[in-house]
């Protein structure tokens, strides 16, 4: 027993008056009890008004007892108290005070009028109690329970409740909108009335586990939708569980008709990718055997008729102005070439095509085109070969072809002698001079160490000087003219013969072709030079002018009978010169005699059109 209860024991036993007693109780209830006049004032307060409010009692007694409530619910207090001072009947009434400290706090009051011996009301009495705990716990759950109503009925999901007899209990709009049951005829409907039969076994074994093991478990499944068939959904079942005991069951529902429809078409696309995959790797597979036209048009058509599952598919040749207009999705044209008019695939579909099966057709187009064009090339190129070999001409991009093929062959061999040849010839004279600096030789055997080491130097010299002439080095970053320059620069070292080289009227930029042309040119010009001109002097002159490049050579040798050159003419190389110069779009001009020196006139495009002669498609 504490010293306030042991006080108030003792305070009531007998013999107290009844005043007293009640003095007792004033000052030791919980509650604060509060006398007020007619006029609203303050007569009494009790102690625990100071744990209440905040004031003490010489505070609060004898100013207006309304003064301490809520600004919003004073009026509505100060009328409770004219009506029980009217009324003279007890009132329960909720308001809120404010502390000394500045927060609010509600109070619960019972205002009952106390009457004199006349009957009239002289005080009222107030007893009030704090409820603010009370309060915010009601608060927070009228606000969870608004969360929780909200949730339910504004969920976009379908939301319903099912008791253990698996009856409908209550739902949201959302599950009438999914189902399409009405929720006026709801209310006690068996839930599995709604599931499709053929499901029903594997809907009872998720209840089941659900209501066994007290845990969520979600499930696939059909439902019923009256006359507009059937609904694949997603359930979310989850046990309703209050004072420990399952009272029922909430669910879930999502539509999921949509993402099934789109998951099996996506299943069916898949398969469709890897089949027309399948398709195109066999297509692209089999043209590299393909080496006709006809044979191209052939395999396009039987691969059309298969993939597409058409019967319907032809090769067409449309002439200009007469383009299909491919207005009717299901007469489908694709250009796939050019003869002489444009040459289009056409097809007769059952149906629009998928965008996967576009994808495919613009893809297995694209292999086409570009395998029919190069097939017509190569027909009209073999045409032209056979054309030629009747007259026994040779066209301009055939010798072009020759010559790039003899320049990658020249260009090999000066690799392979440079990286292997030259450098075991390199090594070996190193390890023979750093034997010969040794002292353990006599002198005929020294002498003859050097002897083989000049011989080594020698051919490395000479390897050195094939590989330069097979792959003239720095070619295009020097330019023609230093290139010819540093070339004319060597001959001089070893020729017999005075070599003049003027360019001032040159200034064109040509392009790796040309410049490897007019430099093999020269080569074999100082070539002829050395061997057969006997010549004492050699000019030679590099020019542009009005679009064209001219090169000229000069030299006073013995000349050479035109009218009979026909086995000199091979022998001194000027039949190759005449060809290169042919295949560079240029004419070659020659003139000589005997006794009267050789002179050469060369002139080609700056800008040669590499296109061919007469045929018109070969790219070179």
């Amino acid at each position: 027993m504490n010293e306030a209860e042991a006080q108030t024991t003792t305070s009531l036993q007998p013999g107290i008056g009844q005043e007293e007693r009640f003095r007792i109780i004033a000052e030791n209830s919980l509650d604060a009890i509060i006398l007020v006049d007619n006029d609203g004032i303050v007569r009494f307060v009790s102690p625990s008004i100071e744990s209440l409010i905040g004031f003490y009692t010489s505070d609060y007694e004898g100013i207006d007892a309304f003064d301490v409530i809520h600004p919003d619910d004073q009026e509505r207090v100060r009328q409770c108290h004219r009506d029980v001072v009217r009324t003279k009947e007890s009132v329960d009434l909720e308001y809120r005070v404010l502390h000394t400290k500045g927060h609010t706090v509600y109070i619960e009051s019972r205002v009952k009028a106390v009457l004199d011996c006349a009957g009239e009301v002289q005080y009222v009495v107030a007893i009030a109690r704090d409820i603010t705990k009370r309060k915010a716990t009601e608060r927070a759950l009228e606000e969870s329970e608004q969360r929780y109503k909200s949730l339910f009925e504004n969920n976009l999901a379908g939301v319903f409740s099912i008791d253990l007899a698996l009856n409908f209990v209550n739902a949201n709009r959302a599950f009438e909108d999914i189902s399409g049951i009405e929720m006026a005829t709801l209310t006690d409907r068996c839930f599995m009335g709604l599931i499709w039969d053929e499901d029903h076994p594997s809907v009872y074994q998720v209840l089941f586990e659900v209501m066994q093991q007290k845990e969520p478990r979600d499930f696939d499944c059909r439902i019923y939708k009256g006359r507009h068939g059937e609904k694949i959904v997603n359930i979310t079942m989850v046990p309703i569980i209050l004072g420990g005991q399952l009272t029922g069951v909430h669910g879930l529902v999502r539509d999921i008709t949509e993402r099934k429809r789109e998951e099996q078409e996506l299943i069916h696309s898949e398969e469709r990718y890897r089949s027309l995959q399948q398709s195109l790797n066999r297509f692209s597979s089999d043209l590299a055997n393909v080496m006709k036209v006809a044979d191209l048009e052939k395999r396009l058509l039987d691969e059309v008729r298969d993939v597409l599952q058409v019967t319907e598919a032809s090769i067409e040749e449309r002439p200009r102005g007469q383009e299909p207009a491919d207005r009717d999705p299901l007469d489908h044209w694709v250009k796939i070439g050019q003869k002489e008019h444009p040459v289009y695939l056409r097809i007769a579909l059952k149906q629009p095509i998928s965008g996967i099966e576009a994808q495919w057709l613009e893809t297995a187009m694209h292999y086409v085109t570009i395998l029919y064009d190069n097939l017509l090339v190569i027909e009209d190129l073999i045409r032209q070969v056979e054309e030629m070999v009747e007259k026994n001409e040779t066209p301009k991009w055939m010798l072009r072809l020759l010559f790039k093929l003899s320049e990658k062959e020249r260009f090999a061999l000066s690799s392979d002698l440079h990286d292997s040849v030259l450098q075991d010839l390199i090594i070996w004279y190193r390890k023979l001079e750093s034997l010969r600096s040794g002292n353990g030789f006599d002198e005929p055997v020294r002498s003859e160490l050097v002897r083989i080491e000049e011989g080594l130097l020698d051919a490395i010299h000479q390897i050195r000087i094939t590989c330069n002439e097979l792959r003239p080095p720095f070619l295009l970053k020097m330019g023609l003219v230093e290139s010819v320059k540093s070339l004319l620069t060597y001959a001089r070292m070893f020729a017999n013969y005075e070599i003049g080289f003027t360019a001032d009227g040159f200034d064109s930029a040509l392009g790796e072709e040309q410049i490897l042309g007019v430099y093999r040119i020269v080569q074999e010009l100082l070539n002829n030079a050395s061997k057969h001109s006997e010549a004492t002097r050699v000019d030679m002159n590099l020019s542009s002018d009005g679009g064209r490049v001219y090169f000229s050579y000069s030299d006073d040798g013995v000349g050479i009978d035109l009218t009979t050159l026909s086995g000199s003419f091979q022998h001194m190389g000027i039949s190759g010169m005449e060809k290169r110069v042919l295949s560079l779009g240029g004419e070659m001009k020659l003139r000589s005699s005997p006794k009267a020196g050789f002179h050469v006139q060369i002139s080609i495009p700056e800008n040669t059109d590499f296109k061919g002669d007469t045929y018109g498609h070969f790219v070179g």
